[in-house]
């Protein structure tokens, strides 16, 4: 192609989420390392109604390719095959469509996190760690998305298995105050939790400033997701016990790098790119920290 390739990645951000930054600076590291250009498209909040009209606009501009996440499929099933039925290339990020082939739309290849098995990693570290009594999960949104589903479908099942109870509770992550209180009435209400499990930064700082609120040392041990510099300094002072990572760097780098193949060179995958799950804990917190310094962790 002799003209400077245009893509669009289209995410399904909330504000003050640092998780996309990271996922961001992957896209523009890799748009410079391929000399082209990439938009990025956000609602600002989570509402994949909005991303889809996100997602329509993109269209509409005659882009290369796509790249998009799939939060909630009934909303960006119809613009995203829109896009593809019009020969835009899509490739899906971080949340995926997780019906069969012939189902699904039909998108490249899927790069992110293999969800439900990071619930399940979750639960069995969380049951190695401690006797677990019974275990929370704190979700940042009040909607269903689809990778917080899946990771709480995977942490509830293996808790099933081994006759622990498993909750969800869901916070308004954008609210962190409101969010703290609403876990702290949680665990006043519920003496018999010595688990949480949040889903990411949001309600990673949540569960710690309600931990602060009820000023005990017998508040729930904390699993959460993802890297941040709060999360790693918990991990740190054993506030947190550890974090899982799907690598959201790679999510944003590999998919522009990815696009890039495809579009010049006809490549594609048989298969998904899974970035996660990894845990990160006192035993590597160091080497995630380094990566956060600089800018992909």
């Amino acid at each position: 192609m002799t003209r400077k390739i245009k893509l669009y990645a289209i995410t399904h951000d909330i504000l003050g989420d640092v998780f996309w930054e990271v996922f961001r600076k992957g896209l523009i590291d890799a748009a410079s390392r391929y000399n082209l250009d990439v938009e990025h498209l956000r609602p600002g909040k989570f509402s994949p109604e909005i991303q889809a009209s996100l997602i329509e606009a993109a269209t509409a501009a005659k882009p290369d390719g796509i790249i998009s996440t799939i939060p909630e499929v009934a909303a960006v099933d119809s613009p995203l095959r829109s896009a593809i039925d019009q020969g835009i290339p899509v490739i899906c990020i971080n949340a995926k469509d997780d019906r069969p082939d012939g189902e699904r739309i039909p998108y490249l290849f899927y790069i992110g996190g293999n969800d439900k098995e990071a619930g399940e990693l979750a639960a069995h570290y969380l049951s190695k760690s401690l006797i677990l009594k019974s275990a929370l999960c704190v979700d940042h949104y009040l909607h269903d998305h689809i990778c917080h589903n899946d990771r709480w479908i995977g942490f509830r099942t293996i808790l099933e298995q081994r006759n622990t109870d498993a909750q969800r509770l869901r916070i308004p992550g954008e609210d962190l105050s409101t969010s703290a209180r609403k876990i702290v009435a949680f665990v006043k209400e519920h003496p018999e939790v010595n688990a949480i499990l949040t889903l990411g930064p949001p309600g990673a700082e949540a569960v710690l400033q309600a931990a602060e609120l009820v000023g005990h040392p017998e508040f729930p041990r904390h699993l959460t997701f993802d890297i941040a510099p709060l999360q790693l300094e918990a991990i740190r002072t054993g506030k947190i016990l550890a974090t899982i990572d799907s690598q959201q760097y790679l999510q944003g780098y590999l998919s522009v790098e990815w696009m890039w193949l495809y579009l010049n060179c006809g490549f594609t995958l048989s298969k998904d790119i899974y970035t996660g799950p990894v845990i990160v804990d006192p035993s590597n917190v160091e080497s995630a920290a380094d990566g956060v310094a600089r800018g992909f962790r």
